[in-house]
């Protein structure tokens, strides 16, 4: 199969790599900057996984058929990534692994019924154009199909508040994981990617799809960025690691109104068995002076829906609070100073 990576930062050099090694063809769509330093491979440096050194194509603009087109940049940069696009172009199939509720809405503007939803828990960061770190032990990607306009649209876009289709949307009948154009697609992906050492469950509802990722990301998230370290730093602060659980809870309770329910022990119990190590990719771009960042694409919805649905969430507030302020910029960002010092991660 050929695969086009749009956004080749840690997750889609991740992807890629994954992929090339597997014997499919890969080709990255790179801003013009990045590209000009990108010497035609995908180097992968991973203490867990072993270091890989894979060849890939790079193209400042796709127009060349692919079977699939993998978005991998950040909510910020989404309108843009997709002008690198010729609008011409039908893959077979468009996944898109953003963070967030709210991309799918204009992803299926433009794909329709190939566009999937797809998340991915990894934790992957690019050093260097082609060059990216793979920390952690898992890569797991959850995919279902589209419903008519169910994922990413919020109650003010269903045909009531409790969730549903839009007004006169009409279901995708392929939807069903197991039968149907959309089941084929699904089990044909969810092969490719355990052929390349990747994990990957095809689900029912692309709901909660988005949502089992973001009760976990966006509590990590926050905190880690408040904290301006990772989630040994969060820990060792007491009154963080409260807001840390609270906001887990909180985030479970708005998924539950948005009709998709999420375990919140479970939830707790990953977040306290996590290695002190984890980091989040708000973290590191907020303390690189990195803007735009992806926290109004993470807090936004979900914020909005606690309001639609009546759900209280003052922790997911606050730490949504502190993280605003540290992202807030500079006239000219300053160099991070870190407040941890390297091996205080456990």
């Amino acid at each position: 199969m050929r695969h086009a990576i749009l956004g080749a930062g840690g997750v889609g050099l991740a992807l890629g790599a994954a992929l090339a090694r597997a014997g499919h063809e890969v080709v990255l769509v790179m801003r013009e900057s990045s590209r000009a330093r990108y010497r035609g491979v995908i180097d992968v440096h991973s203490k867990l996984h072993g270091d890989l050194a894979v060849e890939a194509r790079a193209v400042e603009r796709l127009d060349e058929p692919v079977d699939v087109l993998w978005v991998t940049v950040k909510a910020p940069a989404l309108d843009a990534a997709l002008a690198r696009v010729a609008p011409r172009l039908t893959p077979d199939s468009v996944v898109p692994l953003l963070n967030g509720l709210d991309h799918p809405r204009s992803l299926r503007t433009r794909f329709g019924p190939r566009q999937l939803v797809g998340a991915i828990l990894i934790e992957a960061e690019r050093t260097a154009p082609g060059r990216v770190t793979w920390n952690s032990l898992y890569a797991e990607v959850s995919l279902a199909t589209t419903d008519g306009g169910r994922a990413g649209d919020g109650p003010e876009d269903r045909g009531h508040a409790g969730g549903g289709p839009e007004r006169g949307a009409v279901a995708d009948t392929d939807s069903d994981t197991g039968t149907g154009t959309g089941g084929r697609r699904l089990g044909g992906l969810a092969e490719v990617l355990a052929d390349a050492g990747l994990g990957c469950t095809p689900e029912r509802d692309p709901a909660s799809v988005l949502w089992r990722k973001l009760v976990l990301l966006l509590p990590l998230a926050l905190a880690t960025t408040a904290a301006d370290g990772p989630l040994g730093i969060v820990r060792r602060r007491p009154e963080l690691s409260a807001l840390l659980r609270d906001a887990a809870r909180e985030a479970c309770a708005v998924a539950a109104a948005d009709t998709v329910v999420v375990d919140d022990q479970n939830l707790l119990h990953t977040l306290d068995t996590l290695p002190g190590r984890t980091d989040t990719s708000l973290h590191r771009d907020v303390a690189a002076g990195i803007r735009p960042t992806e926290l109004a694409a993470l807090t936004e919805p979900v914020l909005r829906r606690a309001r639609d649905h009546h759900v209280a969430v003052p922790a997911l507030t606050e730490l949504a609070r502190r993280a605003a302020e540290r992202e807030r910029p500079a006239e000219v960002p300053a160099p991070h100073r870190s407040t941890y010092r390297k091996g205080e991660t456990s």
